[in-house]
Order: C-alpha cells, then structure tokens, then sequence
C-alpha cells in the first residue's frame, strides 16, 4: 500500500458503512496514529513480545518484517581516552538514523601480537556553528533553508546554503521532518556536516552541530579580533533574498582544537585484520579488562554503548581503525501531506492499517473496539 491507500483503508476501517461517524478524522491525525501503529510493530517484532514469542531473525516471518530497515554502516573512530598502562578506548559514533544493534565488528592494525607502537593524528581542529533548534522557528514555521554567510551585512563578501528544501512545514507537527531532513548527508551541501547534540567531544542539548571544511568555504571566520566572525543564520517563508533581513537568526562560528580527539596512527608495517566485537555491560567491563581470561583481545575486542557512541577497548597489542556496523534503522515519518508510504515491507501493511484502527476506535471509544481488537489478534 503506498501512504494514499494506507489512508482510505484505515477510513473505511473506522467508518461505519454510511454512517459517517467518523468522517472528521483528519489526515494529520490519521499519520500520527500510523506512525505509532509502525512505531509498536517495529518494536514487538524485534522483540519477543508477540503471538510467537520470536524477536528478529528467529523466524522466517521475523526476517521479512524488517528486513527493509537492515542496514549497514562503516566508520573511523577517534582517540577518546588511556584507561590504564595497558588499555586504551576509542570512540566509534552511531549513525543518526540509528535504532537497534543487529552486530559490529571491528578492522584492526596489529603487530604479529607484538607491542604496537602508535603516533596520534590531531591535525585537523575543528570549525564548526551550534544551531539551537529554536532557531529554526519563529512559533508558527519552520524554516526553510540554512546558510552560512561571511558577513550577515553584506552577503556578497561570501556566502554558501547549506541545506535549503521547498516544503513549508509548520511548528510543531513537522518537527521530524525537518530534523531527518537536516540529518540526511544527500541533503548538505559540499563542505559541511550536520550532526544532533552531539559530535566527537562537543556536547550541545537540542541543538544541530554544523561543521564545516574551511579547505573549501575559505571565508570562514570564528576569531572577532581578526575580522567579522562568519555567522549561520536561518531563513523563513515569505524572505525575499538573503540579506540581513530575510536571515531571521543567528549564530555565531566557533572552533575547537579537541573536539574530534585523535585518532591513533600504526607503523607502517602493521597487519591489517577483520574481528567481531564483543558487547559488555557498563558495570561489568572494567572488571573484565583487569580478568586475564576475559579481557579484551584482537580477535574480539570488548565495546559498550553510551549516548550516540560504542566505545571500544584495545590492549597494547592491536589499535582500531574503523568499526562497521549493521543496525536496524529508523523509518521514515509516514506522511500523507509530504507523499511519504511505509518503508517496511508490503505484507506489513495491511497490519499496521489494522493497528491503527483499533487505536481510534479505542480513541473514540466505539463498542467495535474489542471485537477488532480479536481479528487484529489473528495477525502474523
């Protein structure tokens, strides 16, 4: 069913033939309702609580319900911290559309089970704006395009969108889809990252970090004692160009020389290796990293997960280079106004439009409620 067809089944679901009880039901509504429906689906297939008490990949079935959302993902890590004489964590960031760990695996530089000596890369420092999420709307609108402009007073000194769209959402219903949107890499332009709350050692709550590759955008300014500092401001409907007035807010640039940490370099003549990663609880891996049968080792290399990072714990014997990952992902909105359908595979459909209206029809408290509720029950 595409997102058209999804709406007319739940209408006719929760209609009475003729009756017109529930013809006010509007189509906002109707995406709110599906969103969670999918939002529970997803949940109890992944885990156990279901007709057959079988969570992901235990059942044929299991597979095919979120087989759509599997996804796979590689990236380096940085140098967080030296725990002890013998350890040392590096830090691994998940992606933004990140929901569960399906598994990890890490690619590792050793040294024929040698001491491996390191030199850490910290050359790049980094340039980068803090957008408060409130700076995207006025109250009524979300914006509708982000630039980063060298002097706000005079855009022609230079200027570069980052990432503009031309749907006009609104605030507060449209707030997903303007962060997937921003969190999307095919949706930023050359030269810039935008990350959520949190990138490398930088920490800011309900705010978007944007950085930016000064190799490129040359005009970038964070030093006031040096000249106007480069400014990312926000435009809204109804701006007429980008100038100082059609920029409605600002923030400043800002530089960090640690934020990123570094990352740790091998000899030339190390060994490149592919390894599983071994999952550890918070309160168990110091523990294990003290306990000589158990610690972690190059052939599997003990991790644990705080925030939107997996750290990962390495010995004096093997460093880490880059960690994969495949994960089950986060669906799309499901979204009439905006054209977006179910991204979960077509035989859930018919189950999530069912979901859905049971859940109105307990909204509305409508009798029928309990004898759809037992057909829904027959699902699977």
């Amino acid at each position: 069913m595409n997102v058209n067809q999804m709406h007319l089944a739940i209408q006719q679901g929760v209609d009475k033939i003729n009756s017109l009880q529930a013809d006010m039901l509007l189509s906002e509504e109707i995406d709110i309702e599906l969103n969670k429906s999918m939002s529970r689906f997803l949940n109890t297939k992944y885990g156990k609580n279901n007709k057959y008490r079988q969570g992901f990949e235990q059942s044929q079935k299991r597979i095919d319900d979120l087989r759509s959302l599997v996804t796979e993902y590689s990236a380096p890590v940085v140098f967080k911290e030296q725990y002890s004489n013998n350890f040392w964590i590096d830090q691994f960031k998940l992606p933004s559309d990140y929901l569960y760990l399906v598994n990890q695996r890490s690619e590792i530089f050793t040294d024929n089970c040698n001491p491996i000596n390191y030199s850490l890369d910290d050359s790049n420092p980094t340039s980068y704006f803090v957008l408060p999420f409130d700076n995207l709307h006025n109250g009524t609108d979300l914006t509708f395009g982000i630039g980063a402009v060298a002097d706000i007073t005079d855009v022609t000194a230079g200027e570069a969108l980052i990432s503009t769209w031309s749907t006009n959402w609104t605030y507060p219903q449209d707030i997903q889809q303007l962060k997937d949107h921003l969190l999307d890499p095919t949706n930023w332009n050359t030269g810039f990252e935008i990350h959520w709350e949190m990138y490398g050692q930088l920490h800011h709550p309900n705010s978007f970090i944007v950085i930016i590759n000064t190799d490129i955008w040359d005009f970038f300014n964070w030093d006031s004692s040096v000249g106007i500092q480069t400014t990312l401001a926000s435009l809204y409907p109804g701006a007429t160009g980008y100038d100082d007035t059609s920029y409605n807010e600002y923030v400043y640039a800002q530089y960090s020389e640690d934020s990123l940490g570094a990352k740790r370099l091998p000899p030339e003549n190390a060994t490149r290796e592919f390894t599983f990663n071994k999952f550890i609880q918070q309160d168990d891996i110091f523990k294990l990293l003290d306990d000589p049968f158990n610690t972690t080792k190059h052939t599997s290399p003990l991790t644990t997960i705080r925030g939107e990072y997996i750290d990962i714990y390495t010995s004096d014997i093997f460093i880490i280079d880059k960690v994969k990952i495949t994960y089950i992902r986060k669906p799309k909105q499901i979204s009439l106004s905006l054209g977006i359908s179910c991204e979960l595979p077509e035989h859930t459909h018919q189950e999530i439009v069912d979901r859905t209206v049971s859940s109105i029809l307990e909204g509305i408290s409508d009798p029928r409620y309990q004898v759809h509720q037992t057909e829904v029950g027959k699902n699977e």
